[in-house]
């Protein structure tokens, strides 16, 4: 089996690219299939559909900005029309949200049109940031395909929150990087920065990337921090600069304090830090949260919406049709990337990673990069976090999977069953699955 596939690559060279081109399309559809459920009967009205999960602060967020009163009873319904009350996360992925109302109404196309955009753009960074780190077209297309397949990214890649247009520029911006372009990198990642702050988690998996590839060399390492630096510079200069934009184009508002929020970005800035800072739970996590350290096994996924339309919950009579939005991320991508990444670590201590290493290097520098921070605030600062905060950590496990398949291909069998029930998991845990 590997040796046909083998000769298959060698007589199509291009063939990767045509099944990146097909998971793309795939992955769009699944995730732009029904997009508009589950809506109140009759579905008439944009406020028939129902909001899901954190969508009913950042779209109604956006409607504020667009000028339009959200529902009575709805967050912000009784801001002023114009700023933007969302004021502890930047603007930008909110107004490509209130952008997409004004173009195409308010309705859920419009509310999640930017999500499905940026949740291509981020399978087909994934690609790009492989193939930067040197590995070869088929490691790009199964790290690209395991995101596609995974839960968390296909929940996320339809709603319109802000985590994916997030996702989306860090690895853009990572995949510049390692292609040795780190003022364009910067640039991206000072974007990104201003849909949510937690973008900055990518410079520092550029940093430990830029570590490990030096203790890799032995070389001397003023060349890599100029780098580095260079990047981490621009990415903060486009912050600031575009935040002032947005600060005048959306006002930030502070809806707790009922005020506008004046005095410039840095003032912005220190709001939204302040804000994160007092999210804490000194006597653990409750209700939906839970500690970093059990994402890794999937503990306390979150149920972002359930209809049962045969059994209701409560606010929920008459609407359809049946859906179960999951927070979970799939359990056999967590059963291969685990072992992937403790391999990794244990080959880049020895030095024996082999003709995969950068690839091997790449998946540590991110998994440790973007997880380590949220532990650290966790046991630290007592941070209050939720598991849906792995949509920025998973990159890594799909690189690692990926170094790991196309690295030791001594089992074929266990590999076909494994991708098996990668596909099972992706179609149970499908929001719209007609399953009990």
């Amino acid at each position: 089996m590997p040796r046909r596939l083998q000769a298959l690559a060698a007589r199509f060279p291009s063939l990767p690219l045509v099944l990146l081109v097909s998971v793309c399309l795939t992955s769009l559809g699944a995730r732009a299939a029904w997009l508009g459920a589950p809506c109140q009967s009759p579905c008439r009205t944009a406020t028939d559909h129902v909001l899901i999960f954190d969508e009913r602060y950042y779209v109604n967020a956006a409607r504020v900005i667009a000028g339009i009163r959200p529902p009575l009873g709805s967050p912000y319904a009784d801001s002023p029309l114009g700023v933007d009350p969302n004021a502890e996360h930047p603007q930008l992925a909110k107004l490509a949200i209130a952008g997409s109302i004004e173009l195409f109404g308010d309705g859920p196309f419009a509310w999640r049109l930017g999500s499905l955009v940026a949740g291509t753009l981020a399978i087909i960074g994934i690609f790009a940031l492989v193939r930067a780190g040197g590995a070869g077209r088929w490691p790009a297309l199964v790290a690209a395909a395991l995101m596609a397949a995974d839960n968390l990214m296909i929940v996320h890649g339809r709603i319109g929150t802000l985590d994916v247009y997030a996702l989306a520029a860090m690895i853009w911006g990572a995949a510049f990087y390692v292609r040795g372009r780190p003022l364009l990198a910067g640039a991206v990642i000072g974007i990104g920065l201003c849909t949510k702050l937690v973008v900055a988690y990518v410079l520092f998996a550029l940093a430990l990337l830029e570590v490990l590839r030096w203790l890799a060399a032995r070389e001397r390492p003023v060349v890599r921090l100029r780098r580095l630096a260079g990047c981490a510079a621009t990415a903060a200069g486009v912050f600031v600069g575009l935040l002032a934009v947005l600060d005048r184009v959306a006002r930030p508002y502070d809806d707790t304090a009922r005020k506008l929020i004046g005095g410039g970005p840095f003032r912005h800035l220190g709001h939204m830090v302040s804000y994160a800072a007092h999210q804490t739970s000194p006597d653990g996590p409750r209700g939906i949260a839970s500690y970093p350290w059990g994402w890794l096994v999937d503990y306390k996924p979150i149920t972002y919406l359930n209809v049962n339309p045969a059994r209701p919950a409560a606010g929920l009579d008459h609407v359809h049709p049946a859906v179960h939005f999951l927070g979970l991320i799939s359990p056999p991508i967590l059963l291969l990337a685990l072992p992937a990444l403790a391999l990794a670590a244990a080959g880049a201590l020895r030095g024996r990673l082999g003709p995969g290493r950068e690839l091997a290097t790449l998946a540590l520098a991110w998994f440790a990069g973007t997880f380590v921070p949220f532990v650290l605030l966790s046991l630290f600062w007592s941070r209050t976090s939720y598991l849906y905060y792995m949509v920025i950590v998973m990159p890594g496990f799909y690189v690692a999977a990926a170094w790991l398949l196309t690295t030791i291909n001594r089992w074929p069998r266990m590999t076909a069953l494994w991708v098996i029930c990668v596909i099972a998991a992706a179609v149970i845990a499908y929001p719209l699955t007609p399953l009990p």
